[in-house]
């Protein structure tokens, strides 16, 4: 679900205290990459909705969400109708706050130990 590699590797050159802040940063700027995803899908802008897509992909990718981000990958890259769009982003919104919790259980062991 996460990339603890690269979160170990980040903790070692920016302590606990700096990953703190950047899933701080992450949490409090997805909210906005989704709505504007979601208003996106709402216009039919495919172009758009792609480019968001790929933006969050980034967003995710830089703090070990893998997941989440091969999924923003597929749909940044793969072909689909809009129902389906629709569907998987509605369950990507729904699966990010469990990826959200996963990176702070993960967080929250590093500075236990």
């Amino acid at each position: 679900m996460i990339d603890e590699r690269l979160l170990t590797q980040y903790a070692e050159l920016m302590g606990t205290a700096g990953v703190a802040d950047m899933l701080t940063t992450f949490d409090d700027n997805v909210g906005g990459y989704v709505d504007h995803i979601q208003w996106l899908v709402k216009q039919r802008d495919e172009a758009g909705m792609r480019s968001q897509a790929h933006k969050l992909k980034g967003a995710c990718r830089s703090v070990g969400l893998t997941e989440l981000a091969r999924s923003m990958e597929r749909l940044e890259r793969d072909s689909w109708d809009w129902q389906t769009l629709e569907q998987l982003l509605a369950q990507w919104v729904h699966q990010l706050p469990m990826h959200q919790q996963q990176l702070k259980r993960w967080l929250n062991a590093r500075r236990v130990q």
